[in-house]
């Protein structure tokens, strides 16, 4: 009944929503930053951008196809007095990892250096509604920076959760949360080294879903939206500890999605972004050591069960609607994970049942979660979630568990060295 609640929100949204679409802004430039270089500069528009490589290259790889006898780019210094001063553009291209609708990062040498002190550089895309940029003298040479996410998936941190106080009482509250930091990166940002956490619990004694998981992963993004994991170490246990799995996951994710778009009624000739859809696909293992398991299961000593293996194949749906009823956007993920075990695991029945039931079995482990989130700005916003399944080492079954939220997602934007 839940799914069916979250269904027609997200149908009456779109059905609202869509004339609305009238009103959205057109290109746009999300930060600019000094590179390490001192003639360098690093541009990202927002994403999804209706950009291709052809439009922001310059020398064109395809002058045949894609002329473009001029750089598509403005770049203007002030001195500390506001004497202005163009300085030439001599290169600009994408970044060598990912596509440019996605990622919207663009990189520009410029003929001269930048001088060490300056009142502000504009930078101006000179196709389309000509959007800009302004970089103010405290901004320092930077290798990275903060932009929106669009899922859980595609975020650095995502908080996501409710709280509510009690009186006379400790408060309820709900967590859905990871983090990401990246440790080292090298081949062009092709490789990364990560830190990662991810909490998914609640105030209950019983909490379902209970999972905490830790690991230190090296991914590979290639140049076709392919993401390789490699065998790394990482840790699951749930809240009180009763259960503890030294685990390892690689995978392989691979994205397809694409960007609707429209007439910008604001500048005419041009596009805009109306709607982006994806879909993510993985597959994967999950293997280590059961290293303690003390659940009160029977036909069996206290201890770790040792051993397992898992087959993980995953999917991720997301729809993604910009600038519409006031808001920054809407978005709407559906996301399944199915645990195929090769061993006896933990699982512990909550339906029909006053007391949660631990047992042992090889079953399959769904895990469902669907969001619909109206986000106010870049990185903040109001969450409609829906849960079932299961997740490990404890796999507590939660059974069609909703809540109402907040959320605060961002993703690290990291330039190639």
């Amino acid at each position: 009944m839940l799914t069916n609640t979250i269904k027609k929100l997200v149908f009456t949204a779109l059905l609202v929503g869509w004339p609305a679409l009238a009103s959205a802004a057109g290109l746009k430039i999300h930060t600019a930053k000094l590179g390490r270089q001192p003639s360098q500069i690093w541009v990202q528009f927002e994403t999804p951008a209706v950009l291709s490589d052809c439009e922001i290259e310059y020398p064109t790889n395809n002058p045949t196809n894609c002329p473009q006898p001029n750089p598509p780019w403005d770049v203007i210094v002030y001195d500390p007095s506001g004497v202005a001063s163009p300085i030439k553009v001599i290169t600009s291209s994408s970044q060598p990892i990912g596509n440019l609708p996605a990622n919207g990062l663009v990189q520009l040498n410029l003929e001269n250096p930048l001088p060490l002190h300056f009142s502000r550089i504009d930078i101006t895309f000179t196709k389309r509604n000509l959007p800009h940029f302004s970089i103010e003298p405290t901004a320092a040479p930077t290798a990275k920076w903060i932009s929106p996410a669009k899922t859980k998936d595609d975020s650095n941190v995502y908080i996501s959760g409710t709280f509510a106080p009690a009186e006379g009482g400790s408060p309820s509250y709900t967590i859905d949360s990871k983090a990401s930091y990246v440790l080292h990166s090298f081949s062009n940002g092709a490789y990364t080294v990560s830190a990662t956490g991810d909490i998914n619990t609640d105030k209950k004694k019983t909490a379902d879903p209970d999972s905490f998981h830790w690991a230190i992963p090296v991914q590979h993004v290639t140049k076709y939206n392919l993401t390789e994991q490699f065998p790394t170490i990482g840790m699951e246990l749930d809240k009180k500890g009763n259960a503890i799995n030294l685990v390892s996951a690689p995978s392989v994710t691979g994205a397809i999605g694409h960007v609707f778009v429209r007439e910008d009624t604001k500048n005419p000739g041009t596009k805009t972004v109306a709607a982006s859809v994806g879909l993510e696909l993985s597959g994967g293992l999950e293997f280590g050591s059961n290293l303690k398991n003390d659940f009160a299961v029977a036909n069996r000593t206290l201890g770790g069960q040792g051993w397992f293996l898992r087959g993980v194949p995953s999917a991720n749906l997301y729809l993604i609607i910009p600038k519409v009823l006031h808001l920054n956007k809407i978005s709407f993920s559906s996301s399944y994970t199915a645990r195929l075990l090769t061993t006896d695991e933990v699982f512990i029945e909550t339906r029909h049942t006053a007391k949660p039931i631990p047992e042992l079995s090889d079953k399959t482990r769904n895990y469902v979660q669907n969001s619909l989130t109206f986000m106010l700005t870049d990185y903040f916003g109001i969450q409609i979630k829906h849960q079932y399944g299961s997740l490990p080492p404890a796999f507590s079954f939660v059974q069609n568990s909703g809540s109402v939220g907040l959320v605060f997602a961002f993703k690290e934007t990291r330039v190639p060295q």
